[in-house]
């Protein structure tokens, strides 16, 4: 088909050299509307870096109406640009170094891979002004069994209709509130500003060493927020997952998944 086009387009340039390009488009656009390229059912999955989303999604063909769903939602979600978490307004950065182990899908065990990306300052240094990677209301937590102290930022988003297709949650693990409300601020149930500083202490005694676990966190529209739904074999965590590679076990109930940094512009490691 790509042959004929090519041979028609240069018989048609020789006979009408002043109108090739209007015909060009004509043609260019008559083939993208082609039955082998669907638009509303597309895979926005692979339209991207792998994310790690619910088993639901990928054991489901292109027209289920959930895969459409989670579609719907990355398609909007990754229009957002994020700020870097560790930029100040001119840019400048702390030295960083990401472990292998600390990678965006990094095996960890037997059937767990990291949901996130560590970033171990340089020096183990603690204080670290982290800032708002993407606006949105700020909820802090203590004594979290999985990362002691952290912080999230949850944003709602809309589709072109301003209907809430889903939640976007940024979580910033293994941080020192207890040093933040001392010197800082507490901003529990506040509205931040991408960019705004959200905190300035990390945890000293974190295993590996103090780092900012930095994760992105894709939620259903019903779905609160603050969900946990990542982890170890447990009562409300026993579907398997699937796709590319073992994610680890899943509350089918509960999130569309985690998102990879890079699908918002965030390139800690490698290209």
């Amino acid at each position: 088909m790509n042959t004929i086009l090519i041979i028609l387009l240069l018989s048609i340039r020789n006979s009408f050299r002043s109108y090739t390009p209007a015909i060009l488009v004509i043609l260019i656009s008559i083939s993208g509307c082609s039955n082998n390229s669907p638009v509303n059912n597309s895979n926005s999955e692979e339209n991207g870096y792998q994310d790690m989303l619910t088993p639901a999604y990928y054991i489901s063909d292109n027209n289920d109406s959930f895969r459409i769903e989670v579609n719907n939602f990355l398609e909007q979600v990754r229009k957002i640009e994020f700020y870097n978490p560790l930029a100040n307004a001119s840019g400048l950065m702390p030295s960083f170094t990401v472990p292998s182990i600390g990678e965006f899908g990094a095996l960890k065990g037997a059937s767990q891979h990291h949901e996130a990306v560590d970033l171990h300052i340089e020096n183990n240094e603690t204080e670290v002004i982290l800032y708002a990677s993407h606006d949105g209301i700020v909820r802090t937590v203590k004594d979290a069994e999985k990362y002691r102290h952290y912080l999230s930022i949850t944003k709602e988003i809309q589709d072109s209709s301003n209907q809430i297709v889903g939640k976007l949650v940024t979580l910033y693990g293994h941080i020192d509130l207890d040093l933040d409300e001392a010197k800082f601020s507490s901003l529990d149930g506040q509205f931040v500003s991408v960019g705004d500083t959200v905190s300035k202490h990390l945890y000293s005694g974190t295993v590996g060493g103090p780092h900012l676990h930095f994760e992105i966190r894709y939620y259903r529209p019903s779905d609160d927020g603050n969900e946990e739904f990542y982890g170890s074999k447990a009562a409300d965590l026993t579907e398997p997952s699937t796709g590319d590679w073992s994610y680890g076990y899943w509350n089918s109930n509960v999130g569309y998944g985690f998102g990879n940094p890079m699908n918002h512009g965030l390139h800690f490691y490698g290209n």
